[in-house]
């Protein structure tokens, strides 16, 4: 490091637009070591070229990596494919978080609308599910998609064990295009997503490594780590709650049924996740030949 122009703490601190005191913490937690202390003073001094390590100390933070994290990622070989993955992992975290977050958000409108409307009564029961047109958008918007699904199923095989068994099951909608057709496509949004949150319900309750994804228009897909009996539970979980919901309160007056189709299977690997995915389409043909509220669930292996 000869030659190299040291700084003192304050000066690095200003350069960076930080606090000296953060960099005093991340030294003693063995984040940013300065480049020497001077050993009658204690003061720290710091290179310019350091910035680009408190540069990417900053980015990570801002991202939601803890510090922990971060020393971990900057101590060890970098390389760019475990990178990518800690990043996607800290993607659906985030994606994750802020789908519950939406919800609370349109609760919250919805609680401000009805105190609006009949003023504040502590005696009177509030249903925060009837949700507006608004709000279907954004739960419809911030489905996660097939892309964002497949990341999130890859990275609940990478923490299972070897004897772990996986469940993909596919949902789709009966009928669904006579409801666009008979209602409009404001009543179909309603339907997608009244069904999204019935099997976001049941996945929740009885799946504790799980997610969905909308594989295209009225058909959503499920990935846990479940055995075939809980994958079973779930199903008629969702069937359930589909025969007893009010379709009519949403806009649509035609009792709406569902086929569920899935695989599960244990994988000593990393499965090909697409793969599985398209087997598990023949399964739910399976289950259309039952007629509506109808689901197979089949054993697999690779």
């Amino acid at each position: 490091m000869k030659g190299c122009l040291r700084l003192k703490i304050g000066e690095f601190a200003e350069l960076n637009n930080v606090t000296t005191k953060m960099l005093r913490h991340y030294d003693e937690i063995g984040l940013l070591k300065p480049i020497a202390i001077d050993p009658e003073t204690g003061y720290r001094s710091y290179t310019a070229e350091q910035s680009h390590l408190l540069n990417w100390i900053m980015i990570l933070k801002n991202l939601d990596f803890s510090l922990s994290e971060i020393k971990e990622l900057l101590n060890g070989p970098i390389l760019s494919a475990g990178f990518i993955q800690k990043l996607t992992r800290k993607r659906i975290e985030i994606t994750t978080v802020l789908n519950e977050q939406i919800q609370k958000k349109i609760a919250i409108d919805r609680l401000i609308s009805i105190i609006e409307k009949e003023g504040f009564k502590m005696n009177k029961n509030i249903d925060l599910q009837d949700i507006r047109q608004s709000d279907v958008q954004e739960i419809k918007k911030n489905i996660p998609n097939m892309e964002m699904f497949l990341e999130t199923a890859a990275s609940i095989v990478a923490q299972g064990s070897e004897e772990g068994s996986f469940s993909v099951f596919r949902f789709d909608i009966s009928h669904f295009k006579q409801v666009n057709d008979d209602y409009g496509f404001d009543v179909g949004d309603n339907v997608i997503v009244a069904c999204y949150r019935m099997i976001e319900s049941n996945v929740k309750k009885y799946l504790s490594h799980a997610t969905i994804g909308r594989a295209h228009g009225d058909e959503f897909i499920v990935f846990a780590k479940a055995s075939k009996d809980v994958t079973i539970q779930t199903a008629q979980g969702i069937i359930n709650d589909m025969k007893s919901f009010d379709f009519a309160s949403i806009g649509c007056l035609k009792q709406m049924g569902c086929y569920i189709g899935g695989l599960v299977g244990q994988f000593k690997t990393s499965p090909d996740l697409r793969r599985i995915i398209e087997d598990s389409i023949e399964i739910i043909d399976h289950a259309r030949k039952n007629g509506p509220n109808s689901f197979t669930i089949e054993s697999y292996s690779v």
